[in-house]
């Protein structure tokens, strides 16, 4: 600890303003001792308010010692006498007592002049009051005492918590588990709606069923190991309600096993209940109850993975994770160590106390920090953008909300420690002046500098002139007569397909061609009459058996002029089966090419820009590096895409349509993208075929990197939401 820390000074000047005050712990409150990586420390409790303080051991041989029948200064002075290495200094014992008093844990005597230094009431409401406001306006309400309920129901929770129980639990997880493998499509499928405005009711009651068995875990293990439970109620989160249970005084138990055991009992018991729900919607008809079931199998493992479990936030896992690392007070203390590396590294302020005690909190506290924050930065995004995927309104209003809390509220925060700070009393010009030139270093680079700005689009290469071939007739490919690459003359056959469903067809029309004809014979003599209907089913039969030769002549694929085969998707396709109309290759002319990408139309900046480089690589030789002469933005939006494989039915990253068999049509308008490609430009070594994809990059006027990060944001907002 630094000599200029000034908890590390043995007198304070604050000490003559509470050495005569007489103070003492408040008859309500209850001492837990535990130990943590070897330090003994003491969990204070309200057991009227159930608030937790903690305090170490050298803090609470000082505690101990406080009476109303002495002063804070005779109290001092024994603790030196019985312990003078180990004492507190009055610096450390001023703290102390503020943060005791602002946790409303000190009674006073009403004589002590210094009493009202504190202002406890005050500062305790007000600091009440801001969480309250920065915790999305989490409000809880008790409702009943269950403690009476819980110990008239401890032989079951001794048999739910206990070895037999234990097996039953794994048994249930086991069977529920198969239910759902086995009915894993119908699961998948039935995600689709969960978000859907008739579905949001359900939803609910799923929620508040996994959740009130949730907070009853929670109590009933609590309960088992000699906790107390005296809270249980509704919580308004964003004023939505849903329960809650106070278990907090499991964080006294000296076990660190049982506060792991209570921490998980809450995931344990609704976990218990998703597989309940999954027996019941496996073996149930579509209707109210199977799909509430449902909604609850999503609720209790979906909720618990990503929220209760996730040590990121301060839930089950969260302290799961301090019991397991004996850190106490991680998501704070990581703050706090946050602050200290960027008050001493960035704004160079003196007498800074860390909140890390040894070397492994040292890189601990601000790894799970960092973490902790852009996980929730993330979650938090990923909600706000599901819910505006089916509600844009609502969506938009939490994402003000979000923006508020993570920009405006921390920036406030800061100017006002600049500005009132106590800490900067002789530093605060030096450290105004230092956070205008960090602001500066980060901000005039970002908004002010241009950079390279580039955009990258998918493509496709293909001949300039080619003649596109699509299948006439569908079967099965069981020959390729030519090798795609090869030069073909007009007329050569490509490739055989074979059809046993055309052949039948034509057998059974010829037949039926057969049989006219023998009627129209016997009409002749017979029935004169019946002669011209005959004859005119016969031309119509004649003309399907004209049809089906056709296709039959189709199945064998010739080149209809001369060039290059090209068919990359057949090589290695031989029993595949073809539909009608599918693409199967192309005859190209190898003597020029041309590069045709698609860009979506929210890309519409590139009108505005010049483009200075053109350059593309194909996809298997990527370390050959194509610079094409131009580029031609075709300024009309299309659907169609040049190449199947641009889109996702093809193995590419642009989403087409399910309507569409032959994955040709995006789902979104696109501009596209042509770059000509002479032969001389493209130098020796690449293998050119029509048909292979690549990545085309276009090099722009230079912009600075926030205007391009601004750009691309609202273009991904655009292509999200359409607006």
């Amino acid at each position: 600890m630094s000599m200029d820390d000034p908890a590390s000074r043995t007198f304070s000047d604050s000490w003559h303003r509470v050495a005569k005050v007489r103070v003492e712990l408040r008859s309500s409150v209850r001492a837990h001792r535990q130990t943590f990586r070897g330090d003994t420390w003491v969990m204070l409790r309200d057991t009227l308010s159930s608030d937790w303080f903690r305090v170490s051991g050298e803090a609470w041989a000082f505690v101990t010692r406080l009476s109303l029948e002495r002063t804070i200064e005779d109290a001092w002075m024994l603790t030196l006498e019985a312990d003078p290495d180990t004492a507190l200094t009055q610096e450390e014992v001023v703290q102390l007592l503020g943060q005791l008093n602002l946790s409303n844990l000190l009674n006073f005597d009403r004589a002590s002049a210094g009493a009202s230094l504190f202002e406890r009431y005050r500062k305790r409401r007000g600091q009440e009051t801001k969480a309250l406001l920065m915790g999305f306006l989490a409000i809880k309400i008790p409702l009943i005492d269950p403690d009476r309920m819980l110990q008239a129901a401890m032989p079951l929770i001794r048999f739910l918590f206990g070895p037999f129980g234990a097996v039953l639990y794994l048994a249930l997880l086991a069977v529920a588990g198969k239910a759902l493998i086995d009915s894993a499509d119908s699961l998948f499928s039935q995600g689709a709606g969960l978000l859907s405005p008739g579905n949001l009711p359900l939803l609910y009651v799923g929620f508040i069923i996994a959740k009130v068995i949730h907070e009853f875990g929670h109590a009933a293990v609590c309960k088992r190991y000699g906790g107390e439970v005296h809270k249980m109620g509704v919580m308004l989160l964003i004023f939505a309600p849903m329960p809650y249970v106070d278990a907090t005084s499991s964080w006294g138990f000296r076990s660190r096993a049982e506060r792991m055991l209570t921490g998980a009992a809450g995931v344990i018991a609704e976990l218990g209940v998703a597989a309940v729900a999954a027996l019941l919607w496996a073996n149930t008809a579509p209707g109210v109850v199977n799909a509430i079931a449902y909604n609850v199998i999503f609720v209790a493992s979906v909720s618990s993975v990503l929220f209760n479990l996730n040590p990121l936030l301060r839930f089950d896992g969260y302290h799961m994770l301090v019991d397991f690392l004996d850190v106490p007070n991680l998501f704070q203390r990581s703050r706090e160590q946050l602050r200290y590396l960027g008050e001493r590294f960035l704004l160079a302020l003196p007498n800074g106390k860390p909140a890390a005690r040894t070397r492994t909190e040292a890189w601990l506290l601000p790894l799970y920090g960092v973490t902790s924050i852009v996980y929730w930065l993330m979650l938090m995004a990923t909600i706000v953008f599901f819910i505006a995927g089916e509600y844009l309104d609502l969506g938009v209003a939490l994402a003000w909300i979000l923006g508020f809390t993570v920009v405006v509220v921390p920036l406030w925060k800061f100017l006002k420690f600049l500005s009132t700070s106590p800490r900067l009393h002789h530093y605060r010009a030096r450290t105004v002046a230092l956070a205008l030139a960090v602001a500066a270093v980060i901000l005039v680079p970002l908004s002010w500098v241009p950079m390279p700005d580039r955009i990258r689009a998918s493509g496709v290469l293909e001949a300039s002139a080619y003649r596109q071939l699509n299948s006439e007739s569908p079967g099965f490919l069981v020959e390729l007569m030519a090798l795609p690459g090869a030069s073909v003359r007009r007329g050569e056959p490509l490739m055989r397909l074979e059809s046993p469903e055309l052949l039948f067809d034509l057998r059974a029309a010829l037949l039926q061609r057969e049989q006219l004809l023998a009627q129209e014979l016997r009409a002749t003599s017979l029935s004169v009459a019946d002669l011209l209907p005959l004859r005119h089913q016969r031309e119509a039969v004649e003309s399907v058996i004209a049809e089906l030769e056709r296709q039959r002549a189709a199945l064998l694929v010739t080149a209809p002029i001369e060039g290059i085969w090209s068919a990359p998707d057949f090589d290695t396709g031989l029993g595949r089966w073809v539909a009608r109309g599918a693409p199967l290759g192309a005859i190209v002319d190898p003597s020029s090419w041309r590069f045709v990408a698609v860009l979506p139309q929210v890309a519409t900046h590139l009108f505005d820009n010049r483009v200075h480089r053109v350059e593309l690589r194909l996809r298997g030789q990527e370390h050959l590096n194509i610079v094409a002469p131009e580029a031609k933005i075709v300024p009309f939006e299309t659907g169609t895409l040049p190449s199947r494989a641009l889109g996702f039915a093809g193995g590419g990253d642009i989403a087409v349509s399910s309507a569409d068999q032959n994955g040709l049509t995006a789902v979104e308008p696109f501009f596209r993208i042509q770059a000509p490609l002479p032969i001389e430009a493209l130098g020796d070594g690449l293998g050119l075929a029509h048909g292979r994809l690549g990545t085309i990059r276009l090099t722009l006027d230079d912009a600075p990197l926030l205007l391009q990060w601004e750009r691309g944001v609202r273009q991904f907002l655009q292509r999200r939401f359409r607006v």
